[in-house]
């Protein structure tokens, strides 16, 4: 079944509406900046981060049949830098226009809570991420819509479709989407939602680019990965992803205590981190396959591997935790080969000249033998010194001299 067919409610004309932002040198009344103001009250806005949203595009745009992806790149053209526009440069529009286009801050979510059983357009809010990314779909498949309609309306398909693969976007403990329920990660003070968003993924210390390789490999080393995921129509995919918003409550086998800010442990943060790739794999695969339905509908619409992601071992769940402990390892001691950090200087990279601990007051110049003693999961290196540290006395003598 094509997921972006009917949904006749999605012609309200919320989406047309626009808001001019004012220029430089340009006076505002007050009332217009309170009405910014009020009109996004209704829930914080915290969306899916920059990194999760450019390995969704970026992971679709391997899959796009030759045809999706001819039409994709005359509906975007070129970027600012004169490249060609892509799925992943792309996928942060929906945030980026937010300011401007306030009425579509109700697109990037669904407001259901964790104990309803599955998502009730009777029931929904007039304006919420199903009905938006509907109507963005019919808009982008419409051969005969204005073309810079269709532009938008594929800027946005890219954008939803990663926020609808965050759980926090879909559900909620009647806390805004965890953006009210406060939590800790190492000593650090979040917001769940946050944690979800980007914290999670920002932990591994990788790029995009690097993202997409390994969670290729891992879609490639699943056979029917694809073929379960590219089907079903949008309400399916909330319904699925909706059910596994309730484990983002869950802390040592119990739901969070409401009201304290508790600590999220190693394990839920593996465990966490673990759900984050699987929901960018599902993502992309998804995303890959409206936009082949849309742009290609004379053909196969699922998505097909290419041939640059070769399948690495296919292991059990205890592998997939394996591996998720070596990335987190790999990100706190920067050694950016996938392996569990091992102990001492020879586990250090040799790029930065400057090393230090997030829970010290000075910095140390590379070679110094007390910044042995750190901790992987606390070094932290740079080419300048960091701001608000000073030179250990120990190693100023090794200081890297200024050109």
């Amino acid at each position: 079944m094509i997921p972006f067919q009917g949904d006749s409610s999605a012609s309200s004309g919320r989406g047309e509406e626009t808001v001019s932002a004012p220029g430089f040198g340009v006076q505002v009344p007050l009332f217009f900046l309170l009405a910014l103001c009020i009109l996004s009250a209704p829930r914080p806005a915290a969306a899916y981060g920059a990194l999760g949203h450019k390995v969704v595009g970026a992971l679709a745009q391997g899959m796009l049949t030759p045809k999706a992806e001819a039409k994709i790149r005359v509906l975007l053209g070129t970027a600012a830098d004169g490249t060609p526009a892509t799925l992943a440069s792309v996928s942060t529009w929906g945030d980026e226009i937010r300011m401007l286009r306030p009425e579509t801050r109700l697109w990037h979510y669904v407001t259901l809570q964790i104990a309803a059983p599955r998502y009730d357009s009777l029931r929904a809010d007039p304006a919420n991420l199903v009905k938006a990314l509907k109507r963005q779909l019919a808009v982008l498949g419409d051969t005969a819509a204005d073309r810079y309609a269709r532009e938008e309306a594929l800027k946005w398909t890219v954008h939803l479709i990663g926020d609808l693969h965050q759980p926090l976007h879909v559900g909620e403990d009647r806390d805004k989407g965890g953006n009210l329920t406060k939590v800790k990660v190492n000593r650090r003070t979040h917001n769940l939602h946050a944690v979800w968003d980007n914290v999670l993924l920002e932990r591994l210390n990788l790029p995009a680019d690097s993202l997409r390789i390994r969670l290729e490999r891992e879609i490639a080393a699943d056979p029917g990965f694809v073929g379960r995921n590219a089907q079903g129509t949008v309400e399916d995919w909330v319904d699925e992803v909706h059910a596994r918003t309730a484990r983002c409550y869950v802390l040592h086998g119990k739901p969070m205590p409401k009201g304290i800010k508790v600590q999220l442990d190693r394990a839920y943060v593996r465990a966490a981190t673990l759900e984050i790739l699987d929901l960018l794999k599902t993502g992309g695969v998804r995303l890959a396959f409206v936009l082949n339905a849309s742009l290609d509908p004379g053909t196969p619409s699922a998505p097909i591997l290419p041939a640059s992601a070769p399948a690495g071992p296919r292991g059990n769940a205890e592998a997939w935790f394996a591996q998720a402990d070596a990335i987190l390892d790999e990100a706190a001691s920067g050694t950016g080969k996938g392996e569990p950090a091992k102990k001492g200087p020879a586990s250090r990279p040799a790029t930065g000249a400057y090393v230090w601990s997030v829970n010290s007051k000075v910095y140390h110049v590379s070679g110094c033998p007390n910044a042995a003693g750190i901790k992987p999961r606390n070094l932290r290196r740079g080419d300048k010194p960091p701001r608000g540290l000073k030179a250990h006395a120990g190693c100023r003598a090794l200081r890297p001299k200024k050109p």
